[in-house]
Parts: structure tokens; C-alpha cells; sequence
């Protein structure tokens, strides 16, 4: 009975693995399941919200105010880049009737994270002079001084436009549900892909990746290590290196 009841589990697990990894990306890289470990994990101290997994607290707001993934990955001349959330490009707080957008795909490399930055919405690609933290809106974390510092970049505000990226923009809805609140938090999946050569890498074997939301409600910090082979580049995310899934909206 005891070996049954193994079996069955591993069938389960398989299966939840086989339906949260079944996106059909767009751009010619698979990078399987969207979610990481940016997903249902909090590494931030948020006050009054502390280290909670995702859907977090009914005041939080659960999967509407989620960023749930970052990817990387170099084939050939092409970089890809994708990036999971729950909201698109702009969530809406019935509480605070306020909408909060989504910040720029900040990244650089060895040390800076903020050289480039994709405009979701378009696609465009930039070489960032300067850029912006999140706003003095009503809900959110701007006056909570340590929160907008561990926030950091939300919005370029200058630089030189490198071209426009492919890109594409998917909503992949009800499959993750919010069992705090009850019913589903919709899942889009941003891709994105543009030739490397127009990036200045200086041989850098790092590339670091930052999001963020007008509300400061959550934040991704993403680290890869590029390992140029043959004919190829292996890429190697650093794990944990990712700060996500706080929330606290309504």
C-alpha cells in the first residue's frame, strides 16, 4: 500500500510539473515552466508583510500584484529574455483606485544592472542614461524610504534607443490559483529576443536582471552566469539570486 501511495504521488507531481511547464513560447526558445523561484518565495522583509510565500495575506492582494519569473538564455547571435507576472503591464487596485504599471526590464553586466532596459509595452530597446525609482502614488511604497531603496529602478527616464526587439505578449490565465482568496491569478508571459551584438558584453561572464512595479509590491533581482562553449553558450542562473512574490493589494 505504502509503495501504491509512492507511485501515485510521483504520477501527481509529474503531472502539476507537465501543466505548469506546457507554455507555448513564441520567439523559438523554450525555456519551460514560466514560474521560478521568483515565484511564491519573498526574500524582501516588507513591514507589517515579512518573509511570506505567495499568495501572501487578503490585504496583499495575492496573484494580481505577482511577479513570478525572469529567463535568460543566447542561441546562436539571439538573445531571449522572458518575463512572468500576473498582471501585464498594469495592475489595478480596487482599494486604492490606482493603477500601478510595470517598470522597465532593467539588466548590465558584471556589477550594473541598469545599462539596458526593454520597454515591455513596445519592446524598444535602450541604452539607459538615467532612470527613476518608484513614484509618490496613493498604495505605495515611496514613503517607505528602505522599501523604495531595496525596490530600486523602476523606469528609465533617458537614454539612446538600441532598436526594437521582437517580442511577444501572452496571457496564459487560471493556472495558478490563490487559495487565500480563492479563484485565479492570470499569468502573462512576456518574451523577447534581439540580436547580442547589439549589447557591449566586455567579455563580462555575468548579466543581472531588475524589475519592479510602480507600487514597489515586488521586485526581481536575477543573476546569470554566461559560459560561452563551442558552439553555443551555456547558461547557469544563480538560483536564489531572485527577490519576488510580495504583495499586499487589494
Amino acid at each position: 500500500m505504502k509503495t501504491k501511495l509512492t507511485i501515485l504521488t510521483a504520477i501527481a507531481i509529474v503531472m502539476m510539473w507537465s501543466v505548469a511547464g506546457a507554455f507555448d513560447y513564441k520567439l523559438g526558445y523554450d525555456f519551460g515552466n514560466p514560474f521560478d523561484e521568483n515565484n511564491n518565495y519573498a526574500p524582501i522583509n516588507y513591514p507589517g508583510v515579512g518573509h511570506l510565500p505567495s499568495p501572501g495575506l487578503l490585504g496583499e492582494g495575492g496573484e494580481g500584484f505577482d511577479l513570478e519569473g525572469l529567463h535568460f538564455a543566447v542561441r546562436g547571435d539571439m538573445v531571449h529574455i522572458a518575463l512572468v507576472n500576473s498582471f501585464g503591464l498594469s495592475a489595478y487596485s480596487t482599494a486604492w483606485h490606482q493603477s500601478y504599471g510595470l517598470g522597465n526590464i532593467f539588466f548590465g553586466f558584471g556589477q550594473n544592472s541598469t545599462s539596458y532596459a526593454i520597454d515591455a509595452a513596445t519592446g524598444q530597446l535602450y541604452a539607459v542614461d538615467r532612470f527613476t525609482g518608484i513614484p509618490n502614488i496613493p498604495g505605495s511604497y515611496y514613503g517607505t524610504y528602505a522599501i523604495r531603496s531595496m525596490v530600486g529602478a523602476w523606469r528609465m527616464t533617458s537614454g539612446v534607443s538600441l532598436g526594437t526587439t521582437l517580442h511577444e505578449r501572452t496571457m496564459w490565465q487560471g493556472l495558478e490559483t490563490n487559495t487565500i482568496r480563492g479563484g485565479s491569478g492570470d499569468t502573462w508571459v512576456m518574451e523577447f529576443a534581439f540580436n547580442k551584438n547589439l549589447l557591449n558584453w566586455n567579455g563580462s561572464r555575468t548579466i543581472n536582471f531588475h524589475n519592479t512595479l510602480a507600487c514597489g509590491n515586488d521586485v526581481i533581482n536575477k543573476s546569470f552566469t554566461v559560459v560561452p562553449e563551442p558552439t553555443t553558450m551555456l547558461l547557469l542562473g544563480l538560483g536564489m539570486l531572485g527577490l519576488g512574490a510580495v504583495r499586499r493589494k487589494d
